[in-house]
């Protein structure tokens, strides 16, 4: 296909978009591991991919651009239900390697000690000062949410490497790596773009995803129980998904007051919304138990 004139480029939730002569089109980066990719999605009956166009340079890929009409709340539940078969279609399982497992387990408990420390340098920083600005004010009357997070990240993962330890076998998945509502397309026959970074590993990565691009879009505590009704997780993934979804971005202060205050409101933001989550969550949960046990 000749390379046709292009008219205007535009961003649409994040993606790359070129008007042309022919049509719109959308721009990603090149991945070498597509077409093998694509393959072994085929032969595992998953469909729901977009095959390329063309690739003019080696630096990125074209596909058709077709918008989609879908409201956001039937769009969300459509994604949970392909994610969901992807990781049901890929399943397979593997012995556990113990040095694999204690080096996930010993990077995020330093991450984990690392926010604490900093966030604990920050507080004694911020309380000497005679006035604070607004930024570390809205800091300080936070700061208790994020130690608690923290803590709760930390038990979690000792839950998941106590079990861990004692497992032979572990289940791995394919993994989209990036599955959000900017990168589903929601059509008759929907389909996910953006497989650049697909690979396999543990099924709680593409929900977390998920929860962290678009917690403030959609309501994700009935979308986690979709998923899990189609592809429950085992007691070792719950532990693994609940830490890293409280262990959240830290939170790095600048010179700009305004910019850390808007930053920060966002990130507190999330804080607060992950542990009204994980209390419903464990709300159900122990229903559920209070259920089985009559």
């Amino acid at each position: 296909m000749n390379k046709p004139d292009v008219h205007r480029y535009s961003y649409i939730e994040g993606n790359k978009i070129i008007e042309t002569s022919k049509g719109k089109f959308l721009i990603t980066p090149k991945c070498n591991d597509k077409l093998s990719i694509f393959r072994y999605l085929e032969q595992k009956d998953f469909p729901f991919f977009l095959p390329m166009e063309n690739s003019y340079r080696d630096s990125y890929e074209v596909y058709s651009y077709v918008e989609d009409n879908v409201d956001i709340n039937d769009k969300a539940i459509d994604l949970v239900h392909i994610l969901s078969l992807l990781h049901i279609k890929t399943t397979t399982y593997r012995e556990v390697v113990m040095d694999s497992v204690k080096k996930l387990y010993e990077d995020t408990l330093k991450k984990i000690d690392e926010e604490m420390q900093y966030y604990q340098k920050l507080q004694d920083e911020f309380e000497e000062h005679v006035y604070m600005a607004p930024d570390e004010y809205f800091f300080i009357r936070n700061v208790s949410l994020l130690y608690e997070n923290l803590r709760q990240s930390r038990e979690y993962l000792e839950h998941w490497y106590q079990i861990k330890k004692k497992e032979n076998k572990e289940r791995i998945v394919f993994l989209h790596r990036q599955p959000s509502l900017s990168n589903f397309v929601d059509q008759k026959t929907p389909y996910f773009i953006h497989w650049d970074l697909s690979n396999r590993g543990y099924i709680v990565y593409d929900f977390l995803y998920f929860y962290k691009e678009n917690f403030t879009k959609v309501e994700m505590q009935s979308l986690f129980h979709i998923y899990q009704r189609k592809c429950p997780f085992t007691e070792d993934e719950m532990y693994l998904f609940f830490c890293l979804l409280l262990l959240d971005e830290k939170i790095i202060f600048t010179s700009n007051h305004y910019d850390n205050t808007v930053f920060l409101y966002h990130r507190i933001h999330y804080a607060f919304k992950v542990k009204e989550f994980l209390l419903e969550q464990n709300q159900k949960e122990q229903e559920a138990d209070k259920q089985e046990f009559n």
